[in-house]
Order: structure tokens, then sequence, then C-alpha cells
């Protein structure tokens, strides 16, 4: 099995007393790679630290919509010269409808400035989005997505509000909710993006699956997400983790899969 975690928060200090050992149990299962996205303009050296500092692990740095302020736009001033230390992704940024603070009108700019960022430096977004759906879209007519355009993070919309981002070339990233195997409208969003345009993450440490519960989420849990996804798509874990995980390698341009699936250990004979 080939696993590339698409989204995840490696860095956090949550998982700081756990994180080495986790990863290498992430390794022996298959696990080749990571992007561990920074949330704030403080975030973005420690990720970038983290990254240099564990192999496979390749950093992102934006401004999450939970936490931009108006005057972080004179921070993404720097964000160019952060991206092009090594970095493979803008993000994880976006846009979500479900909070009050900051709202929609101040994460806005925030967010344009940002894609606008990642078309000029050649580099993909990994995206936020909770309800907020048409409103990427605008932004996206205004401001063209990079090429290539990144992932949808934890993707928890339809199939049908994923056809317009399918449409430009964007990556449904599936977590942990899928291990609940109790949406129909997931599985179909999951079918609309197989195989070409579904990666696989853990989101950790947050978003933990079933099989799991208890936080922080640490990163062999992709195996069952995979096996998750799996199971809705009606094919095997291991048909599943290496066409993710090759996604995921052409949306971040990682050096990585090109000598087939030889990593690893099979989900069967493993823990988890």
């Amino acid at each position: 099995m080939i696993l590339v975690d698409a989204h995840c928060h490696l860095h956090d200090p949550e998982l700081a007393d756990a994180i080495d050992a986790a990863l290498d149990r992430a390794r022996a299962m298959g696990v080749e790679a990571w992007i561990t996205c920074a949330v704030t303009a403080d975030d973005w050296a420690t990720a970038e630290t983290f990254a240099a500092t564990h192999p496979g692990v390749f950093a992102a740095a934006g401004i999450h919509p939970w936490y931009g302020r108006p005057e972080d736009l004179s921070a993404l001033d720097h964000l160019a010269e952060t991206l092009a230390r090594g970095m493979v992704a803008v993000g994880e940024c976006g846009l979500d409808t479900r909070i009050a603070d900051p709202p929609l009108d101040a994460q806005r700019p925030l967010f344009a400035r940002q894609v606008a960022i990642a078309r000029e430096v050649g580099l993909p977004l990994n995206l936020h989005c909770r309800g907020a759906w048409a409103e990427l879209l605008t932004v996206f007519r205004r401001e063209r997505p990079p090429d290539p355009p990144g992932i949808l993070h934890n993707f928890n919309g339809s199939a049908e509000a994923a056809a317009p981002f399918l449409d430009l070339g964007f990556c449904l990233s599936f977590g942990g909710v899928m291990t609940r195997r109790n949406s129909r409208k997931l599985a179909d969003a999951a079918r609309r993006a197989w195989p070409d345009h579904l990666a696989l993450e853990t989101d950790a440490p947050d978003l933990p699956p079933v099989e799991a519960p208890t936080r922080p989420n640490l990163p062999e849990n992709i195996v069952y997400v995979a096996r998750a996804v799996a199971d809705l798509l009606e094919t095997d874990a291991d048909t599943v983790a290496e066409q993710a995980a090759r996604n995921a390698a052409r949306v971040f341009r990682l050096p990585l899969l090109e000598s087939g699936a030889s990593g690893g250990t099979a989900p069967g004979d493993a823990t988890p």
C-alpha cells in the first residue's frame, strides 16, 4: 500500500509528544508523504521547520478563514518569499459561511489575495470550505486558480457542489468523516471524483476516524480512511490508496511514487 496524506497539521503542539513514533508507524504502513498546513502567519515558520526536519513531510502556508484578520493582508506580502523556501502549496486557506467571526466580508479579501499569490508562484491551493461553495466560485471567476488548482480538503459537500470544482481541475480530499460510512452525499461525491480527482487525508490532529476516536488523530489513521473510501467505491483499499497517492503527488508535485507500489505493509498485516 502507498499513501499520501494530502492535508494535516503535524507541527501542531497537540502532536508534539507523539509525532515521531506516529510517523514511524505510518511509514511502516506505506505512508510516503504528508502535507502539513500552516493556518496563521505566525505558524508558517513552524511548519517550514517541521517539514525540513522530518523526511517525507512537505509544508504549505496560508491563513485559515477562522483566524484571518484585516491586518493579515500585510502579512501576505511575505507569503511568496516563505513559499519559495520549498513549500508545496498555499493553504490552509478558504472561506467559511458557518462562522460569524470573522465575517465573510473579512474573509474574502484575504482569500482572494492568497489565490492570486498561488497563481503568481505556481503552487496549488489547499482549501477549506464550509457552506461557501458559491462564494468560492465567485472568487475563482475573478481570481483564476493556479494550475494545478489544488484540493478541497475534508470535502463535505454533494456531488452537485463538487461538479464545478472538478471541472476546474480540483481534487476532493476525504478524511475521517468518511469512516462513518453513513453519508450517501459523500459517497456520491467520492464516486464523482474517482479515480483522477480523489485524495485522502487525516487532518491530524483533528477529525479522528470512528475506529480510533480519541484525540489526537494520528498519521497512521489514514489507513482507516482508505478502507472506508474503498468500501464506498466497492473496490479494494490498496487501489484507492495508490490512486489517491498518485493524484496528490501530481497536484503537489511530490518527488515520490516513481518506483511503483513498493513501500509499506498491507493494511491487513499491521495495526491499525
